[in-house]
């Protein structure tokens, strides 16, 4: 009788792997741990499987290289009290796990030279990215895990604050506070981040303030809010074009939450040297729980983000994502906190 060939199969069902996995392993491409690579090739020397040496795409693999890219955008090192509590946590995780971390930033999205040559086992995007530049990192096959920041195209995994559930947390709060006149001061389509805290504020309107229906309710919440290009005045630290801003929203708002404290911080500072008090003319809130909001003066309310825990779980998630290439992508949203101080 004739014997059975061996496939890719065969080794698959024995490990329990998907043949995507078997075939990632075979070839020496990224997408599959070390030990699980080492199993594939056991096996299938055990049960006679002809292992193929296909000429590589590019530069090959450094076998048992455990690196981690971490790419974000340039101008994400500047907010260091943010970005860099993330990097802090995925650093410490993942020398935790015998990895070293490659930190690349990118202002003309190129993709990393450490993805290019096959030289690192996984990335982590922090903070936003195009998703067309995103399709260019896929197309290398590589785990990728989102930190603070979830596509609106790409299946990816994501590890995310629960962005929206703190504003509406942070709203009820004021509403309970007596405030009533509450805007949003942010840019609201800046990243989904800001979208989906947005879209808190909207709801705990709505719910608590007992609006009829979603047009009702975003009319009412843009009567006291401004919504244009502010990020870019943040990073400039451009206090008299939010000044503009302020002084140019419809109706005076008794209340404000920022989408973020670096914006909360600059328009409190702002306004107060403009003959505006903080809180006793308008209440201002803000939104991840950067150092310099508890020094300000008056000291900022804002909501808790657990940003090296975040990035921590980036790692976890890239490593599980590495030894299961093949699971369906998962967003986790970790939990936020109110820090009730005296700017509301």
């Amino acid at each position: 009788m004739k014997r059975k060939t061996a496939t890719m199969k065969d080794i698959a069902d024995q490990l329990g792997l998907s043949v995507n996995a078997v075939s990632l392993a075979l070839k020496d491409r990224p997408g599959v741990s070390d030990e699980t690579r080492r199993q594939v090739i056991e096996i299938a020397q055990n049960i006679g499987y002809e292992i193929k040496q296909a000429k590589p795409a590019g530069p090959a693999r450094v076998p048992g290289s455990k690196n981690i890219c971490v790419l974000l955008r340039h101008r994400f090192f500047r907010d260091f009290r943010f970005y860099g509590r993330i990097l802090l946590g995925i650093e410490e995780a993942a020398k935790k796990d015998g990895y070293d971390v490659i930190i690349s930033s990118f202002e003309a999205e190129e993709v990393p030279a450490s993805v290019q040559e096959n030289r690192v086992s996984g990335v982590i995007v922090v903070g936003s990215i195009d998703d067309n530049f995103l399709a260019r990192l896929m197309e290398y096959n590589i785990p990728i895990v989102l930190a603070d920041h979830q596509s609106n195209v790409h299946q990816l995994d994501c590890v995310v604050s629960d962005n929206y559930f703190g504003a509406y947390r942070m709203t009820v709060e004021l509403i309970r506070r007596g405030y009533t006149r509450i805007g949003f001061f942010g840019d609201r389509e800046y990243t989904p981040s800001t979208r989906d805290r947005f879209l808190g504020v909207l709801k705990a309107l709505q719910d608590h303030l007992k609006l009829k229906g979603f047009r009702e309710s975003v009319d009412y919440l843009e009567r006291f809010s401004a919504c244009g290009d502010i990020e870019n005045y943040v990073i400039q630290q451009d206090g008299a074009h939010l000044l503009e801003l302020y002084r140019n929203i419809p109706e005076k708002p008794e209340a404000l939450v920022c989408s973020n404290d670096e914006l909360a911080i600059l328009l409190m500072q702002t306004l107060q040297k403009n003959g505006i008090s903080v809180p006793e003319d308008v209440g201002v809130a803000g939104f991840d729980d950067i150092e310099p909001g508890r020094m300000v003066t008056p000291p900022l309310t804002t909501v808790h983000v657990q940003k090296k825990l975040m990035g921590q779980k980036a790692v976890e998630r890239l490593l599980h994502r590495i030894a299961c290439p093949d699971e369906i992508p998962v967003k986790l949203a970790l939990s936020v906190t109110i820090v009730e101080r005296e700017s509301v």
